[in-house]
């Protein structure tokens, strides 16, 4: 029989970060507070509850996601499209509301969110809610994790999954038992966890999305979904448009025009698409074209058309959203700056 000793290697565990206003000096724990918020939104607070502000927020990176719990007092949150340009972010949030409310406006959505309710948060569209004694469990996950396995991503922005439900019943446990068992996760197990997790959100999410309203009769979301990836593949014409995806599936135009409707229409959808396009050229790390070189490729007939169509959308130029794209690569240091160090590395994994 061997003596040779057995020697156990250190469980890594997956990384934390802990804030939490009390622990800042007097005065100080809300600045810090938007300043850990900054990446995600913009939020204000009444000056009667400035003094008296509260906020702690302990969150895991789990590899490809990150989950955290948020609790803080009461406050109004706004992603506008200035937030999100200079964010450069576009992830899923799925949140469970253990504790207060939220209500107000998600993208189209009116939203009246309560306690054990699920809400699903798409980063790249607007945002303006007042959240009430906040106390959140949260998932954050890359879109290109999740939005391939739904047949309407782009309509989960505001779903709400009440309390008591199937389905808000099962993203709740889900979340819930993920987040008792985070801080005991080695990092091999939190990557391998993390590659189920899209899945099942997704499996939850479909029946769910699919009922909506806005699925028009005249046809099933997949087929949306066939036409928006068509769109998508053609946007570097810059005479696409209604007629050829009407041709191409066998649709007339006053039946496009009514699927499109809830989307803002047809002419609407494409723009920001090629928008959306242009601005994750701008900035992205492993690309310096010429501003005009991308509004060519994303079918803008002219730099100066893109440039008047980009500043509309985002309050910005294009110059000005490379410019922070840019910013937000450098190295960062510090524990305020991790929080956005995160989301960032989550878009590239």
């Amino acid at each position: 029989m061997s003596n040779a000793a057995h020697v156990t290697e250190p469980v890594v565990t997956a990384p934390v970060l802990r804030f939490d206003s009390l622990a800042m000096p007097a005065g100080e724990g809300f600045e810090q507070w938007r300043d850990q918020m900054s990446p995600i939104f913009d939020i204000s607070l009444s000056k009667d509850d400035f003094d008296g502000f509260r906020g702690s927020l302990q969150t895991y990176h789990l590899g490809g996601v990150l989950l955290g719990r948020c609790t803080t007092v009461t406050q109004t949150f706004h992603r506008t499209p200035q937030v999100i340009t200079r964010s450069g972010i576009d992830h899923y949030l799925i949140q469970l509301q253990v504790k207060g409310g939220s209500c107000g406006k998600m993208g189209r959505r009116e939203v009246d969110v309560r306690s054990g309710d699920v809400c699903i948060l798409d980063l790249a569209q607007t945002v303006h809610t007042v959240d009430y004694n906040v106390d959140t469990l949260t998932l954050c996950l890359p879109r290109e994790m999740l939005a391939p396995l739904v047949t309407a991503p782009d309509e989960l922005h505001g779903l709400v999954l009440r309390s008591g439900s199937p389905i808000g019943s099962l993203l709740s446990a889900h979340i819930q038992a993920l987040y008792r068992v985070a801080g005991q996760l080695s990092s091999r197990e939190a990557m391998a966890v993390t590659k189920g997790a899209a899945s099942f959100i997704a499996g939850c999410l479909g029946p769910t999305v699919n009922a909506l309203d806005h699925v028009r009769p005249e046809m099933q979301a997949s087929r949306m979904a066939e036409i928006k990836r068509y769109i998508d593949g053609h946007l570097g014409d810059p005479g696409f448009g209604a007629t050829q995806i009407a041709e191409a599936f066998g649709l007339s135009r006053p039946t496009l025009y009514r699927l499109f409707e809830p989307l803002g229409g047809v002419a609407a959808h494409i723009l920001r698409r090629r928008l959306d396009r242009s601005l994750a050229d701008l900035t992205a790390a492993h690309r310096s074209q010429r501003i005009a070189e991308i509004a060519h490729r994303w079918g803008f007939r002219s730099e100066a058309a893109f440039s008047r169509a980009f500043r509309s959308a985002f309050g910005m130029t294009p110059s000005d959203a490379r410019d922070t794209g840019q910013r937000l690569r450098q190295p960062v240091s510090g524990s305020t700056d991790v929080f956005k160090r995160w989301f960032h590395e989550l878009a590239v994994l």
